[in-house]
């Protein structure tokens, strides 16, 4: 990951680095983080491998996955799927775990930075209070750096820092949190210690956004897929993110990586082919100062990924350690006093704890609904102009244009609707939101990435829940959607949701992952089996048809959970 100090820690390090010729570079230089431990890729020879494997030259740093139930005022729980399944500490859940351990050391050997993620979807975490914060600080340092536990998962391997992964429970103590772990940081003069993050691409973050901008970051890991805002499509809002970094963050030098799905079965929507993922991540890279590469849910998927030869993880090393940032932008030194800078001292996948293996609306127009095309966006689309592709939709404004024997039809979505472009880019949908998709400036430069010609979804939003729709394709008869609900407190979701709302005239749903459909009229009924027994987020895939005109999505207000 890139990391915001300069310094020479020591010579035991820097040893450790010349063993790398990728990591030499690191972290000073564009870097590749892939998250490891949830096994998302399954069972049998797509399983997970030990953590060493990944340690590779393709890689600069590895997230482990997760510290998924904080228990406070006990131990909590981690879980790292198939890859430490056997013993637990007496009268606790949390495992210790000492091949993990072994590979830690070797990946730190080789220059790799190895952090701990806390969060993830399932589990139950979250604080009611800055001194429970604090309290847990001190117990993942004791467990996992170099503080001191008789219960310590990894022994004497020390972590390079966490990460907060927080899908659920609010923002409440994270703040005290990392502050308490900088001080923590600060007593180790041995190593630099980092903190990142792992906000979803909605801005502001539902749960980190308040956190990221009121204490500093040394990377944040932005979620760009399973939402409207995905790499790959229309909306992919890398500049507000930027903006972010240069102007809000307290740390100025904070690094944003472009965080992407490991294949397409790594992530419920957003994943990018590697042709399609290379102009878009160049053009990134020459335009904002605060990318710093890219982070991958989850290695397991992206060393499996064959999309191009030998493998995805592969390709996206190279194309991140042969890239440059933004015309030579060095990050510069921060003070530790800051709390800033390091110390010197599918199915609808979301990123959930897999069990260890041994318990281990209305559209107003009547024609023919979208037909997928490969680019829709790089085309400028005006009433009454020329077109060549019969049939294809592009957004315009908070419109839409249709390909109607060979001349653009300009129509807008319904009243209180603007357009969105799928999130795989193929055809566009309409649903509330605020600003507009601007084809025609999209198509004056179709490597714009990250430029605001994206309209921003508005969220569907209650007292506990926290949800966004997004369209990953439609044509001519039918639709996919991806909901993705977080919980706003700290009780998860249980065995079952339920999740109502009205959708528009046209629209019928017939499909829900994991779950069954009811509908009559306009009212749609999901009864959602949840994989896990408790969980902070819930991401979910819906189907159906469209039946006249575009795919229009529910009235934000109309949808309630209940579990």
């Amino acid at each position: 990951m890139i990391f915001s100090s300069p310094q020479i820690v020591s010579i035991a390090v820097a040893i450790g680095l010349s063993l790398s010729a990728q990591a030499a570079s690191f972290p000073k230089d564009n870097s590749v983080v892939q998250y490891w431990g949830q096994n998302s890729a399954g069972a049998g020879a797509n399983a997970q491998k030990p953590l060493a494997t990944y340690c590779d030259d393709s890689t600069d740093a590895v997230i482990m996955s997760f510290v998924s139930d904080f228990n406070l005022g006990g131990l909590p729980s981690l879980n790292l799927a198939n890859s430490c399944d056997g013993t637990y500490f007496p009268g606790s859940n949390l495992l210790t775990c000492p091949q993990v351990a072994e590979d830690i050391k070797t990946c730190q050997k080789k220059g790799k930075k190895v952090l701990l993620s806390l969060g993830g979807a399932s589990g139950a975490y979250g604080f009611q209070n800055d001194n429970q914060a604090v309290k847990f600080a001190d117990t993942i340092w004791n467990l996992f750096g170099k503080g001191n536990s008789k219960t310590r998962p990894f022994g004497d391997a020390v972590v390079d820092g966490f990460d907060l992964d927080i899908e659920g429970g609010g923002p409440t103590g994270y703040v005290a949190l990392v502050k308490q772990l900088r001080k923590h940081f600060a007593t180790d003069s041995s190593k630099s210690y980092y903190m990142t993050a792992a906000p979803q691409c909605p801005f502001p973050d539902a749960m980190l956004g308040s956190v990221i901008s009121s204490v500093g970051f040394d990377a944040i890991n932005v979620q760009f897929y399973n939402n409207y805002c995905s790499t790959g499509g229309n909306s992919f809002n890398m500049d507000v993110w930027d903006k972010w970094a240069r102007e809000t963050s307290p740390n100025k030098n904070v690094k944003i990586l472009v965080g992407i799905p490991g294949s397409p079965s790594a992530a419920g929507s957003g994943y990018v082919p590697f042709e399609q993922l290379k102009p878009i991540i160049e053009s990134v890279a020459a335009k904002y100062k605060s990318y710093g590469g890219i982070s991958i849910w989850d290695a397991s998927q992206s060393y499996r990924n064959t999309d191009i030869s030998p493998n995805y993880a592969a390709a996206v090393g190279k194309l991140v350690h042969s890239g440059s940032s933004s015309g030579g932008y060095n990050p510069k030194p921060t003070s530790t006093t800051t709390s800033i800078a390091p110390s010197v001292t599918k199915s609808s996948h979301s990123r959930r704890p897999t069990k260890p293996s041994s318990s281990k609306g209305s559209s107003s127009t009547s024609s023919a609904a979208p037909a997928a095309t490969n680019s829709p966006s790089s085309t400028c689309a005006k009433q009454g102009k020329a077109c060549t592709t019969e049939g294809q939709y592009v957004c315009v404004g908070t419109s839409f244009a249709i390909c109607n024997h060979g001349k653009w039809v300009v129509q807008p979505c319904a009243a209180g609707l603007t357009c969105f472009s799928t999130t795989d880019a193929s055809s566009i949908y309409c649903a509330q939101g605020t600003g507009s998709t601007n084809s025609c400036a999209i198509a004056s430069n179709p490597l714009s990435a990250g430029d605001p010609n994206g309209a921003t979804a508005k969220p569907y939003k209650s007292s506990r829940v926290n949800a966004e729709l997004s369209v990953t394709n439609s044509d001519a008869n039918a639709f996919e959607a991806v909901i993705n609900a977080r919980k706003l407190d700290i009780r998860p979701f249980k065995n079952q949701v339920v999740v109502q709302f009205k959708a528009p005239k046209n629209i019928k749903v017939s499909h829900v992952s994991n779950g069954k459909v009811k509908q009559q009229g306009n009212d749609v009924k999901l009864q959602i089996r949840n994989p896990h027994k408790k969980s902070m987020a819930v991401v979910f895939t819906i189907k159906g048809k469209v039946e006249s005109g575009v795919f229009a999505a529910p009235e934000a207000k109309s949808m309630k959970f209940s579990y």
